[in-house]
């Protein structure tokens, strides 16, 4: 009988199992950076523990099954019998394992579009809202009832980070500053800001902002009224939200 077809020249189907089982453990390892990578080029937000929610429960899972998966066939598929076929099986494994991690990595980085950069240094949007005397700002601002978040192409990238502290209430306007990590190449981007649970008082700001900023996007714009509202209804007059911004290298 040949050394293929003999099952004695084989690893046990009980060894399989456990190089199986160990490798999940590794594949359930390797799906936290791998995981964290992947939800941050498909660009999925921090928002209410968004992000956290799909790496425990998507990417982990995946992980741990690929992982034992991995383990199961190199195992079953072992021509050597007894530990030393258990650890040629459990080495193999792990080698393959690592190898799908890196390519889960590394093809995804190569076809993504990268983040803008000035003098290579990535980019933040820094961005000063102002909202008229007509609507309403909570005595005590928080991420719910005041919200910015930055549209790419039509789509909603991630919200934005808002200073509570430097907000300023004037007269006749409030000063709400903030920022947002540039991640795209986009050709049109917009800030959705939204105050309170009113329709009316959520407005979309579009920005112009080339998909490659420049030099000169560092400095302070004019002052931009908003298009629309969420709706897509036009805003009447008083009630219009108005907004500035710059690009600013953060790393």
């Amino acid at each position: 009988m040949s050394e293929v077809s003999d099952p004695s020249r084989r690893l046990h189907p009980a060894l399989a199992i456990v190089v199986g089982v160990i490798t999940s453990i590794l594949g359930c390892i390797l799906a936290f950076p791998v995981g964290d990578y992947l939800t941050r080029l498909l660009h999925v937000p921090d928002f209410e523990g968004q992000r956290g929610y799909a790496l425990i429960f998507i990417c982990v899972p995946l992980g741990l099954a690929a992982g034992f998966l991995i383990g199961l066939i190199v195992g079953l598929r072992t021509r050597r019998p007894g530990l030393a076929g258990f650890g040629a099986a459990q080495g193999l494994s792990i080698l393959v394992t690592g190898l799908v991690a890196g390519l889960l990595i590394g093809v995804p980085y190569l076809l993504s579009d990268k983040p803008p950069t000035i003098d290579g240094k990535h980019l933040a949007l820094d961005f000063e809202l102002r909202i008229p005397a007509a609507i309403k700002i909570p005595g005590q601002p928080d991420g719910y009832s005041i919200r910015v978040a930055l549209y790419n192409d039509g789509r909603q990238d991630r919200y934005a980070f808002i200073d509570w502290s430097s907000i300023s209430k004037q007269a006749e306007v409030t000063i709400i500053p903030g920022h947002v990590d540039l991640l795209t190449h986009s050709q049109s981007r917009s800030l959705f800001a939204s105050i309170g649970n009113e329709p009316a008082n959520s407005q979309f700001i579009e920005l112009k902002l080339p998909a490659s900023p420049r030099e000169e996007d560092k400095t302070w714009s004019d002052w931009i009224m908003a298009a629309q509202r969420a709706d897509l209804s036009p805003v009447p007059e008083p009630e219009h939200f108005s907004l500035r911004y710059r690009v600013r290298p953060i790393r």
